[in-house]
């Protein structure tokens, strides 16, 4: 069986040359896909679309999201921020989302409208460093699935949250601990699986999938799709493989002080690895992380 491929990336102004950056890196490096889809806040549109091509497509929010879940200017921080809200959203009993929310309602929401098999997410603070051709995902018609045994511990709040909350939506019994993780960069769905999934929660709670995700504020996309996929369906079933592999190096806070001696990334590439990711709030200039990509 041979699957078609989609790349995605969910980003906003703030991050431009970082993700025109990723661009550059999948120009170079990555093969195998169809396209590579940018979603992006409606107002953003006009931005990246220079960064549009003959494989890569800029799709707002007006696209994949209900015309009720509008993003406002946020009062709390005096414009600088942005809120994900409405009277619609509000009846509906969603509090107020910040932009993390909404990229993964847009990621949720990408394979209902596209058409490609399988779609690869990668963040707009990535950079690819090796070859990858997506081909590589599939072993023997089943799709690679990030999945990491025992790594979610009881003492990690946040994601004890939401790994109660995607067995919640779904249906299942509260997990014990320690969980698997499925949250990583690099992480591939089943466009048939996410169709299935959503079925599921708007049979199960009785509401639109946006909403049922979206009510409980804490959530997290990369957890309700793998539950979904090995507790629900089952691994085989749903047409996936596990791997606990990370292919992408990731530097997070203290973990980047090193970055300005580099004089490669290849420096710090594990075996397997393709991409390096700086997180874009720990505050590497893009110009030093353009210029360590020019390096490989």
């Amino acid at each position: 069986m041979s699957f078609s491929y989609a790349i995605a990336t969910p980003s906003y102004a703030g991050d431009y040359e970082r993700c025109r950056l990723l661009c550059a890196s999948i120009d170079r490096f990555v093969t195998g896909h169809a396209v590579h889809y940018l979603l992006v806040e409606d107002r953003d549109l006009a931005l990246f679309k220079p960064l549009a091509g003959p494989k890569r497509r800029v799709i707002g929010e007006a696209e994949l999201l209900p015309a009720w879940l509008k993003s406002w200017p946020d009062p709390l921080t005096f414009g600088r921020r942005r809120v994900w809200t409405g009277l619609g959203a509000l009846g509906r009993g969603i509090p107020p989302l910040r932009g993390w929310h909404a990229q993964q309602l847009r990621k949720l929401a990408l394979p209902l409208k596209s058409s490609e098999d399988v779609v690869l997410f990668a963040d707009s603070d990535m950079i690819f460093l090796r070859p990858f051709d997506l081909g590589c995902l599939d072993v023997d018609g089943k799709v690679r699935l990030y999945r990491k045994p025992d790594n979610i511990k009881p003492g990690m709040a946040e994601h004890v949250a939401w790994c109660e909350g995607a067995a919640r939506v779904l249906g299942l019994p509260m997990p014990g601990f320690p969980s698997a993780d499925y949250i990583n960069n690099l992480v591939s769905w089943r466009r048939e699986n996410v169709v299935s999934m959503m079925a599921l929660i708007e049979q199960r709670t009785g509401r639109d999938w946006v909403s049922a995700i979206a009510g409980q504020r804490q959530f997290s996309e990369y957890m309700i799709y793998g539950y979904y996929a090995e507790r629900v369906v089952g691994l085989h079933r749903a047409g996936h493989w596990p791997d606990a592999l990370e292919l992408c190096k990731v530097y997070w806070g203290g973990d980047a002080e090193g970055i300005a001696s580099l004089r490669s990334f290849e420096e710090v590439l594990g075996t397997g690895q393709v991409a390096v990711g700086v997180q874009s709030f720990i505050g590497q200039p893009v110009e030093l992380l353009r210029a360590l990509f020019e390096a490989q």
